[in-house]
């Protein structure tokens, strides 16, 4: 099961380099941290606005490089003008702790004070570094020295970062990148919540969470693999089924598990192969009956279709599950009757899904009632004549 997770992270490099082209030299204190048991070193101290503007570089936005290769969220315009707003209102601005990562530096003098160590530390200019966490921060750092150029006071100013070296080639290797992205669902999932797909995408801490993000990398259709169909940040853009979210949804409704239930199983290598193998062959089916190549020229939109709404995704996860409970008892029935379907799934507003009581007019506009996944449900294993399962059967 490492195997499958270390080839799941391993991005394409990205080293991204000091913008100014030089070293820095700072003083850091040798910290003590929980992550260290993963191989990496641990260090605080503080940097000053002109460091952080002139040394780091913020990751390219989702709509610039593939959301796949990303090791943080896309920064937040409203995050920054929330700051901004902060910075000119507030009597005495102050950030929280920052988190950088650095794949490498070199100790040139250390002393013991206090009982701890302090260490002046050079970073090159070409070594690997990457915000963690304060991208939106630096953003509004950069802006601001740009602005502010006459008012050299602000260059001195200070945040506190945390320093993690990772000692690895680059930050995109398997061992950095993924470090980075569960410090990320570390530090936000508990805390003020990012949407629910990114959060998932980048938990990486458990058998369940490496399972769907291993399933990402299955066939689709059309040469594209999964998550070329999933808006793997929560944010659909054309061509795209459904988020992450949606997506784990499915799988979880298809294997009849709950997330606490999936680490339970999946901690087992041969249940974890064979939860794999039937999920394989479940997506294989869907992606080759849903008509998800329509969303790629729009002819088709993600707002007017039926088949990419999450309570029509649901239901083809029950008629998995069912398909796959008659398959246990009768070895004759096999994936392939999982077949094209004949009922509208171009548009919500057919008058079909009006009939089968899935949608209401409402004031001129078409709604889809909650909780209509399992009748959804009942109706494809109705047209496809396969036995439903005790969810679509109570």
């Amino acid at each position: 099961m490492q195997q499958h997770q270390v080839e799941t992270l391993n991005l394409p490099s990205q080293v991204m380099t000091s913008p100014a082209g030089t070293a820095l030299d700072v003083v850091l204190s040798k910290s003590k941290e929980g992550i260290e048991r993963l191989g990496v070193t641990t260090y605080e101290g503080l940097f000053t606005f002109k460091q952080l503007a002139d040394h780091f570089q913020i990751e390219a936005p989702s709509d610039e490089m593939p959301e796949a290769y990303k090791k943080q969220r896309d920064v937040d315009a409203r995050r920054i003008a929330g700051l901004k707003n902060y910075w000119l209102n507030s009597e005495g601005p102050v950030f929280p702790s920052m988190t950088v990562f650095i794949n490498t530096l070199s100790v040139k003098d250390k002393i013991v004070f206090g009982g701890r160590e302090s260490v002046l530390v050079e970073i090159s200019a070409g070594a690997d570094r990457f915000l963690a966490d304060g991208q939106g921060r630096t953003t509004f750092i950069k802006w601001l020295l740009e602005k502010s150029a006459a008012d050299a006071d602000y260059l001195d100013y200070t945040v506190n970062c945390k320093v993690i070296v990772t000692h690895t080639d680059t930050l995109s290797e398997p061992k950095a990148a993924r470090i980075i992205r569960q410090l990320f669902s570390d530090y936000h999932c508990s805390v003020v919540k990012p949407n629910k797909s990114i959060s998932k995408l980048f938990d990486t801490a458990t058998p369940y969470a490496q399972f769907l993000n291993e399933l990402l990398e299955l066939p689709a259709d059309d040469g594209l693999i999964v998550k070329d169909r999933i808006a793997l940040h929560g944010k659909i853009k054309q061509g795209h089924l459904c988020t992450f979210d949606q997506f784990t949804s499915v799988i979880q409704r298809f294997l009849k598990v709950t997330p606490a239930t999936a680490n339970k199983q999946l901690s087992e290598p041969d249940d974890y192969t064979a939860s794999f193998e039937l999920c394989r062959d479940f997506l294989s089916r869907v992606f080759a009956i849903l008509p998800v190549k329509l969303l790629d020229s729009g002819e088709v939109t993600h707002e007017d279709a039926m088949f990419t709404k999450a309570i029509f995704l649901n239901a083809m996860g029950y008629v998995g599950r069912s398909l796959l409970d008659e398959m246990l008892v009768d070895e004759q029935v096999g994936w392939d009757k999982l077949a094209v379907l004949s009922i509208p799934l171009k548009s919500k507003s057919d008058p079909y899904w009006v009939k089968q009581k899935v949608t209401m007019v409402d004031d001129g506009s078409v709604k889809i009632i909650k909780g209509t996944d399992r009748r959804i449900g009942a109706i494809i294993c109705r047209e496809l004549r396969i036995y439903p399962c005790l969810e679509l059967a109570a």
